[in-house]
């Protein structure tokens, strides 16, 4: 949020971005940024929305998919941990960047249109 506010909260005559690409995920997340994106028009994605290497412990100590808080948030929906965390995002208004050349996961990654948390 500081580099934002510091790019254009002084200097006017700046354009606004359409779209800022950040690191967001359950583990790891800016609200004031989103806040921040969303009063301004600005579009927040996430790159990384699951949460980068490895689930077991989460990004800095954050909530990783294999919590079991997002475990049983899954199992009520009836869809994996990684569903859960992306449509968590979509939820939020975050639109999330995911890549796989997995045909499987790339199904997968699509079903989270199909659901709402």
């Amino acid at each position: 949020l500081r580099h934002m506010e510091s790019l254009f909260g002084h200097q006017k005559n700046l354009t606004l971005p359409l779209l800022n690409q950040v690191e967001w995920h359950l583990g790891w997340h800016d609200e004031a940024l989103l806040a921040y994106c969303q009063q301004n028009g600005i579009q927040l994605q996430a790159y990384s929305p699951l949460g980068g290497g490895g689930t077991s412990t989460g990004h800095n100590g954050g909530i990783a998919l294999d919590d079991p808080v997002v475990r049983r948030i899954a199992a009520r929906h009836n869809v994996s941990t990684a569903q859960t965390a992306l449509r968590w995002s979509l939820d939020r208004g975050v639109a999330v960047v995911t890549s796989t050349t997995n045909p499987a996961h790339m199904q997968s990654d699509l079903a989270v249109l199909n659901f709402s948390l």
